[in-house]
């Protein structure tokens, strides 16, 4: 493998898609691209927003799982340079996450990709059970892995008592002692398990 630091943009991520060294590839793309993420989420988000406007010390905080997102998502056939992609995909980023705050939202984990999904709030009281039974299910299909991991990292990213918010990357590899890339790695490598379980009761 070509010194990470003489790889292009591409190159860089095909070998973070097929984890060749993805830690290092994902580190150097961060490096090079830090700034036009910074200056999309200084730009659309509010200092000091009140909840549930407030995220913007969590954008910061993943700034290194939202680039790893748009490196996997980025096309190059499409002939836009990385850096005008994630541009853009953390502009709209922003913007649709102040949408769905503006109105009170609660989270329910969507298992096609690993993030939070955030659906309006229910007046029924039957669907606030539904989504938090739901929840409860993937958790409990967490506990039962041989990784105790996996559940220690999906109960900090998706429950924070305090807050209702998602836990920052960061925060959940600091406290668990492994990098961002591995908590997120762990956690991707799990939810394909999750959904084969759950499609067992369909």
């Amino acid at each position: 493998m070509k010194n990470i630091e003489k790889m292009s943009d591409k190159e860089l991520i095909d070998s973070l898609r097929q984890e060749n060294k993805s830690g290092e590839c994902l580190e150097e793309l961060v490096s090079r691209h830090s700034g036009i993420y910074m200056t999309m989420v200084h730009n659309y988000t509010q200092e000091n927003a009140p909840p549930p406007l407030n995220y913007k010390s969590d954008l910061i905080c993943d700034k290194n799982y939202y680039i790893y997102q748009a490196a996997l998502k980025y096309d190059d056939s499409k002939n836009t340079k990385f850096s005008t992609y994630l541009g853009n995909e953390t502009r709209w980023m922003c913007l649709n996450l102040y949408n769905k705050n503006k109105s009170h939202c609660h989270r329910e984990i969507e298992l096609d990709k690993p993030e939070i999904r955030e659906i309006p709030e229910q007046s029924d009281d039957n669907e606030k059970s539904i989504s938090k039974d739901f929840l409860d299910k993937v958790l409990s299909i967490a506990g039962r892995d041989s990784d105790s991991r996996i559940s220690k990292i999906f109960k900090m990213r998706y429950i924070d008592p305090q807050t209702n918010k998602v836990t920052p990357w960061k925060t959940i590899g600091d406290s668990l002692n492994l990098s961002i890339q591995g908590c997120i790695n762990i956690h991707n490598k799990a939810i394909s398990k999750i959904k084969k379980e759950l499609n067992k009761d369909i």
